[in-house]
Order: structure tokens, then C-alpha cells, then sequence
């Protein structure tokens, strides 16, 4: 039997800045690993017919996930990306390396002038011959339906950023897409393309959007359509045959099997019930030893492993938490971190130490480092701060004993063993760590949901989150003061309830100009804000890990963009 075959992939990752290259801005968004369950219902739709050419056959995916919905307005999953992006488009795309390609349209520019040079207008020029999977044609009405509907005070989309400073959409013809903003938004490219994509206008136009048949089935001009949903089983697509390239998808179908955990994963790996496990975790990957027929692909990403503290007691910034609210308790249980046995005895060295909330990219800033590993001066710190060991190891401080509950989103082996690391490094300090992992739904659910990051029901949340090609979306959804989620509504992620004017004005500042130049100083300053308030300690960089049966041929990884970016390219042996 030979030993697991481990894919490591590097990339030349540079992007072009708006007006100063032909491939125009970069893009911006967010993505979180979140894994909440749908209900437990059938939806069905017609499927297509079998692939005129390309090979056909079907191939299994297991997804530990579930996601709850397919809209990318309303879902925040990875997993719903995963499949989602099978099914719908946006106007633009990004390749491997950080370069905008045409997907819905041809990519905007100064340099061929459908980027205005003050950047206040965008004009798309959309591709010809497209069509929804129901046959109706793809036009410029969908692109303006689709801001409407994000802008419609009625729907609860995860995030108006960016949409919200979109002055009108005229649409001249059915193939031209006119955008004017009321001031300069830098990463206009990432609106209507990454991570989400566009409506389509005569399904949805008077439907209640929160409840439309499309958040589970949804119509789109990508290469697959979901014909079945078996909740807490499977999402069955066929390949779209309208699809505007007849030599693609290659497969007839591609069938997302929901497992329990990553132990299923594994155990159906070999025995071969599926021939693609998506977002293996470290922990469990010596499992694939010895396992024949299997490669496992590792890809650089930008997303980030961290530790979330609330700076609040409850959801009122006002209200400080009662030791959160002292800088040196924040840097106290930065000190007392030391990474190496989690980078090295957990992810088998297979990721390093982050020091940003942006790893990867054109932003990421260089010469950053974490507070030194020094129990001694966090025990510092903290008697400096009054709170102190009365005898049984755990420090007190006005009758209130210091202990910290730490939440993150059940069934993920190495974040368990994480928390365990810390639960230990802590200890040794006078920190009682106290664990209380929850569903991810329940954790990272919205505030009509009572999601405990929402309602700031939390002490310290452990996640990964991470930017797209253009950090302006990921830092002002989730560091920006105005993104702070509160009564009533709720809508931001900004679940420190970290206010800093300083870092505001950075991140305006980074997506108010064309200089690129200015726009990394600027990001630059907003991530030396956000890890001077020791708020986000960054912890290791996330990789992904995605194993493929030797039978499956055709994925190419991209960091930026999910496991199923170009399946309709894949081909499998059967």
C-alpha cells in the first residue's frame, strides 16, 4: 500500500489595482466556515439531460456541512459556496493567481474605459448568449434586480457593503449594465461577483425573498442545477443544459453527500463511496495514510484561524466585559499562546503562524508579528491589573474568579484539541478556560435566531474567516464600528463590539481610493489597529485540505476561490 499522496500548490498571487492595470479592481468579500443543518424536507426539480459529450458520469462529494440555504444573500457557510457556486454566477470571477476573468461579463478597466476615471461610474458589458437553466435569458434587468433586492429594507441580507453607496443602475440595453456610486468605492469589482452573484429577475421579482423556493433551488446560468434536496442526505445537480459552453460540465452529475463527521468522510473515502472529501480536517489526516487511490491537495487560502473576543457583556458596547474590558487581559492571553504544539503536533507543520487577519493577497502586510510567548509577563500583566491567585491556581479579582468560556462550532477534531492546548496554556497563567462548543447554527445563527455571536452570548469565539480577492468587504463587515450587530436587527459581524475611530477611518480610506500603494498603507493601518486592541488573536494561517480519488481528474485549486470553482472541467474514471 502506498503512503497518501500530499499536493502541495503555490501560486504567483498578484492582483492588478483599478486604473492601474487592464484586469480593473480586485475584489472583496468574506468567508466563513459555519455548518448549520437545513430542515427536513424533499425539494425537487426537473433534471437535465444526460451530457451530449464531455465523458458524463457522477461523482460524489461528502460534505460534513450542511449548508442552510443556497442564497448567497443570506447564507454565510463555506459549504453553501461550495455548492452554490455550481449553479450561479456573477459578473466576474477570479483565476488562480488574483486576476479578475469574465464570467457573466467582460471585466471592466480604466485602461478599455468601462471604468469611468474618477471610478465613480462602472459600466459592464454583459456576455452575449447567456441563459438561465430554465431557458429565459440572462440580461441587464437581473443585475439591476439584484441590487434592488439586496437594498430592500424587507429582506435580511448578511451585508449591504457596497450596494448601500450605488447611486442608480441603468440599463440601456439588455446587454449593458450601467453602475454609478455616490462616491469612490475601490472594490466595486467584488459587488455582483465574489462571494455572490447575481438574481435572477423573473423567478424572484414578488416572491418573499426569505422564503423564495430559489434559497433551496435556485435557478442560475453556472454549469449544474440542483434538481434534489434530500435534507440531512444529499443535493443532487445535473449538469445545465443550457448551459453556453456544450462541451461543459463534463459530468452528467455531481451528487453532495452529507455526512456526519470526519470519520464517515474517511471511512467512505475507502471504501470509495465518495470520490471527493471536501475541507479535511489536520487533525485526522494521517488517517490517509496508507490509503491507495487518494491524493490528498493542499491550497494556500486567505482565511485565518483565530480567537474572537468580546469586548461587551452581552450585546451593549457599552456594557464592558468584566475582563475583556482591560487591555491587559487581552494581551495577557496573547502572551500566553504558544503556538508551536498546535502548528506542529496538530496540523502535522502543514500551516504556519498568522499574525493578520489578512493572510494572503496583494493587502496582506508584511514584518507583522504576535505578542512573544511569555507566560511569566502575562502573570505580570494580570497582577498589574489587580487579578490575582488567592490559592487554588485560578486568579480572583473582586470576589469574581477568572474564568472564560470558549465556544466553537461542534465536530471539528482539531479545534477541539486546540482548545485543549489553550485550556492548559491558560491554566498556567491563573486562567480557567471552560469549553461549551455549540452547532454551528446555534453560534453563528442571526439575531431574530439568537446566534450567540449576535447577541454577543460569548466570551471567546474560535473561527476562521477570511477576505476574497479585495479585503475592503471582509474588514468593514467585520471590524467596522457601523457593523456592530445591535438591537434592533442585528445585521453585522463586527461581534467584538470593537469602536475605534482610527480603524474606521482606515478602512474608508482603503476603499476610497484607485492608488494601490495608498490602499495597502491604509489596510496596513486598520490591521494595526484591530491587533493593538487584542481583540482578534490570530492563531495559525488555514490551508485547505481536500482529498480527491485518483479516478477524479481536472480540479485546478484556487485560493480564491472554493473547492468547486471549476467543476465543470472535472472528469471522473469510472
Amino acid at each position: 500500500m502506498k503512503r497518501v499522496t500530499i499536493l502541495f500548490v503555490a501560486f504567483a498571487l498578484v492582483a492588478a489595482a483599478c486604473g492601474g492595470g487592464d484586469d480593473g479592481e480586485d475584489s472583496g468579500g468574506t468567508t466563513q466556515e459555519t455548518d448549520a443543518g437545513a430542515d427536513s424536507t424533499t425539494t425537487t426539480a426537473a433534471p437535465a439531460e444526460p451530457a451530449a459529450e464531455g465523458g458524463g458520469g457522477t461523482l460524489t462529494v461528502g460534505l460534513f456541512q450542511e449548508p442552510d440555504n443556497l442564497n448567497p444573500f443570506l447564507a454565510v457557510q463555506t459549504a453553501s459556496r461550495i455548492v452554490r457556486d455550481l449553479v450561479l454566477e456573477g459578473l466576474v470571477d477570479a483565476d488562480p493567481d488574483g486576476n479578475y476573468i469574465s464570467e457573466l461579463a467582460e471585466v471592466p478597466s480604466v485602461a478599455n474605459g468601462t471604468i469611468s476615471e474618477d471610478g465613480l461610474t462602472v459600466t459592464y458589458n454583459l456576455v452575449d448568449g447567456i441563459t438561465w437553466s430554465d431557458g429565459d435569458p440572462f440580461t441587464s434587468r437581473d443585475v439591476q434586480f439584484t441590487w434592488e433586492t439586496v437594498m430592500d429594507p424587507a429582506n435580511a441580507v448578511t451585508t449591504q457593503l457596497g450596494y448601500e453607496d450605488i447611486a442608480s443602475i441603468e440599463t440601456p440595453d439588455d446587454q449593458t449594465v450601467v453602475v454609478t456610486y455616490t462616491k469612490l468605492y475601490s472594490p466595486a469589482l467584488s459587488l455582483f461577483s465574489i462571494p455572490e452573484s447575481i438574481l435572477p429577475a423573473h423567478v424572484l421579482e414578488g416572491q418573499p425573498f426569505g422564503e423564495a423556493e430559489f434559497n433551496r433551488i435556485p435557478e442560475g446560468t453556472g454549469p449544474f442545477m440542483v434538481t434534489e434536496w434530500n435534507s440531512g442526505q444529499s443535493i443532487i445537480l445535473d449538469r445545465n443544459p443550457n448551459y453556453r459552453d456544450p462541451s461543459s460540465p463534463k459530468l452528467d452529475r455531481i451528487i453532495f453527500t452529507i455526512i456526519p463527521d470526519q470519520n464517515a468522510g474517511i471511512a467512505q473515502m475507502r471504501t470509495g463511496e465518495i470520490d471527493v472529501f471536501w475541507n479535511v480536517d489536520s487533525a485526522v489526516i494521517n488517517e490517509f495514510d496508507g490509503m491507495d487511490g487518494v491524493t490528498v491537495q493542499v491550497t494556500p487560502s486567505s482565511n485565518v484561524e483565530y480567537l474572537g473576543l468580546n469586548l461587551s457583556s452581552g450585546s451593549d458596547p457599552a456594557t464592558p466585559h468584566f475582563a475583556f474590558g482591560d487591555p491587559n487581559v487581552r494581551l495577557a492571553l496573547a502572551m500566553a499562546i504558544d503556538r508551536t504544539p498546535i502548528i506542529e503536533d496538530l496540523l502535522f507543520g502543514l500551516s504556519e503562524a498568522a499574525t493578520s487577519p489578512i493572510g494572503l493577497g496583494w493587502a496582506a502586510p508584511e514584518g507583522l508579528s504576535n505578542p512573544a510567548y511569555d507566560p511569566d509577563g502575562a502573570m505580570a500583566l494580570l497582577e498589574e491589573s489587580g487579578w490575582v491567585d488567592s490559592g487554588d491556581g485560578i486568579r480572583e479579582k473582586d470576589g469574581q474568579r477568572l474564568t472564560l468560556e470558549i465556544t466553537t462550532p461542534t465536530g471539528q477534531q482539531v479545534r477541539e484539541l486546540t482548545q485543549q492546548v489553550l485550556q492548559e496554556q491558560f491554566k498556567a497563567v491563573g486562567i480557567e478556560l471552560t469549553i461549551n462548543n455549540v452547532p454551528a447554527a446555534t453560534l453563528f445563527g442571526n439575531w431574530a435566531e439568537n446566534g450567540k455571536l449576535q447577541r454577543g452570548d460569548f466570551d471567546i469565539a474560535m473561527d476562521t474567516w477570511g477576505p476574497d480577492l479585495d479585503p475592503a468587504g471582509f474588514l468593514g463587515i467585520l471590524f467596522n464600528s457601523e457593523s456592530i450587530p445591535q438591537d434592533p436587527g442585528g445585521q453585522g459581524w463586527n461581534f467584538f463590539r470593537l469602536q475605534s475611530d482610527r480603524l474606521d477611518a482606515a478602512i474608508e480610506e482603503g476603499a476610497s481610493t484607485l492608488d494601490i500603494e495608498a490602499r495597502k498603507a491604509a489596510y496596513r493601518t486598520a490591521v494595526e489597529e484591530i491587533l493593538d486592541a487584542g481583540v482578534y488573536i490570530p492563531l495559525y494561517k488555514r490551508s485547505k485540505l481536500d482529498a480527491f480519488s485518483d479516478s477524479v481528474s481536472g480540479q485546478a485549486p484556487n485560493p480564491w476561490g472554493e473547492l468547486t470553482w471549476n467543476a465543470k472541467d472535472w472528469t471522473i474514471d469510472n
